[in-house]
């Protein structure tokens, strides 16, 4: 098969080290590098881990947080880690309803307790 080419433009076999023609040196092109993989953003891990820990629901609104920033960067700077980030959001809002249904049953149980007395 004779796929590669010496400088002087004669077909060589692939693995011939110099042309049969004019004994030229065969150069072969280096194989491709492969491509780079992306970084994974660094605010869409700290989302999901601050939406799955919660911390007192502090880390819940800071999942939020970091979420929707971490999705603005990821296509920014064309990162990895947009799935981590959209977890991280999900959590979040999850953990920022449970804080709004607990106040909301706090302060009915407390209406509810001093119009009873």
């Amino acid at each position: 098969m004779t796929t590669t080419m010496c400088p002087n433009g004669h077909p060589c076999a692939d693995a011939a080290p110099f042309c049969i023609v004019c004994g030229a040196g065969v150069v072969r092109a280096a194989p491709a590098a492969p491509a780079a993989t992306p970084s994974t953003n660094g605010l869409a891990i700290a989302s999901l881990v601050l939406g799955i820990v919660w911390l007192g629901w502090v880390g819940s609104i800071l999942a939020l947080i970091f979420g929707i920033a971490a999705r603005r960067q990821i296509r920014q700077r064309r990162q990895a880690g947009d799935g981590l980030a959209i977890a991280g959001i999900v959590l979040g809002a999850v953990g920022v309803v449970t804080l709004v249904a607990t106040i909301i049953l706090y302060a009915v149980a407390l209406h509810h307790s001093a119009t009873t007395y």
